[in-house]
């Protein structure tokens, strides 16, 4: 245990106030018998209290002995018996005294107990900090693992299509004269449902009131395949128009919506096997 901390915690404080709950007090008492510094630690705190009430004890005003003697005693003061005086006025003093101390004591309690507040105030705020932190940390790696696992099936799907015997795969690479080569799709045609997917390895992002358009090339003639939506940063399959027979595959950049002819130039090309 570090002892300094245990000393910082409040604790001999709290002892020596009688703030302390049972626990604590013999808590406290047992780490004497083995940390010195604990009992000189408390001793010095004790003789700090002692002269700070000292120092701050105040004297009564000049009248007030005057006044209870009068209230208590008023047969005392009539008819001037001075050993009467005398004698009632040492049985006050302990009474006085001990108010008086009371008083004060009362005073450094509360500032103590202002002190402690202000204390676990303080803990509880930085705790609530760093508890609020955490909880923001949980959720950015809730997210960043749920992007994850999307991820992750969408490879799991684009694997299970590869693996499919009558898948057939049609590359679809960029044209000599697509206006961006190095673009590059890949058409997922299953022979026996003849349902088509698309996934777009490299495409520019469009502008907003563009949209690419798939087409399937049937006897040299173009036939729509459906016009998507893609997120270069997502590795998905688009599901396209069912295609019964194609030769080849082609991909233009038409107004949103599509069109009922391609525009040219295409931007990806492909011929099936």
């Amino acid at each position: 245990m570090n002892v300094q901390e245990y000393i910082s915690s409040g604790i001999i404080e709290s002892y020596v106030l009688g703030l302390a709950s049972p626990d604590e007090r013999s808590e406290f008492e047992r780490m004497c018998d083995y940390y010195p510094e604990l009992i000189k630690a408390r001793e010095e705190f004790e003789l700090s209290l002692e002269k700070n009430l000292l120092s701050n004890a105040t004297k009564p005003p000049p009248g007030l002995k005057t006044e209870i003697f009068s209230k208590l005693r008023p047969e005392v003061i009539g008819d001037g018996n001075a050993h009467a005086e005398k004698q009632t006025e040492t049985a006050l003093v302990v009474p006085i005294r001990g108010v008086r101390y009371v008083a004060v004591a009362s005073i450094v309690l509360l500032i103590a107990s202002t002190l402690l507040n202000y204390y676990f105030f303080t803990q509880y705020k930085e705790y609530s900090i760093k508890y609020q932190q955490l909880v923001l940390n949980q959720t950015q790696v809730a997210s960043a693992n749920e992007i994850l696992q999307t991820k992750l099936q969408d490879y799991e799907s684009i694997l299970n299509l590869i693996k499919n015997p009558a898948m057939a795969i049609v590359k679809m690479p960029g044209t000599p004269k697509s206006p961006s080569p190095s673009s590059l799709t890949t058409i997922y045609w299953d022979t026996r449902s003849k349902d088509v997917y698309l996934l777009v390895n490299n495409l520019p992002q469009p502008e907003s009131n563009k949209q690419y358009q798939l087409w399937a090339l049937v006897n040299g003639k173009p036939v729509d395949a459906g016009v998507f939506e893609f997120n270069t940063d997502s590795l998905s399959l688009i599901k396209m128009k069912t295609i019964p027979k194609a030769q080849a595959f082609a991909i233009t950049l038409e107004k949103r919506g599509g069109s009922l002819t391609p525009t040219m130039p295409i931007y990806v090309l492909g011929k099936t096997s």
